[in-house]
């Protein structure tokens, strides 16, 4: 199962609460059509399929059912840069 970390979580809920985002979205985890890397996106709300992780209030993470495999007991998270910018990343090193 994949994990949130709480820092991913915190950048999660700045992100979907901010005005103009719809309640209920979230950050969705797909595949890109033109080469297939992994990519992210606030979505309004989880598409078919799509597994839904509640990582604390107003941070969801919808993982698409073509990538679910691939991240499965990976950790979510998130790097902070020198300037502050924060970077998501998926620890792909099996836990």
């Amino acid at each position: 199962m994949l994990t949130v970390s709480d820092s991913a979580a915190d950048a999660i809920r700045r992100i979907v609460t901010r005005p103009g985002v719809p309640e209920g979205s979230g950050l969705r985890i797909d595949k890109a059509p033109d080469d297939g890397m992994l990519r992210l996106a606030v979505s309004p709300a989880p598409e078919a399929g799509d597994m839904v992780y509640e990582a604390g209030a107003d941070a969801l993470l919808f993982v698409a059912e073509t990538v679910a495999e691939q991240v499965d007991d990976k950790t979510f998270d998130v790097r902070t840069d020198g300037t502050g910018d924060v970077q998501f990343v998926l620890d792909l090193s099996t836990r």
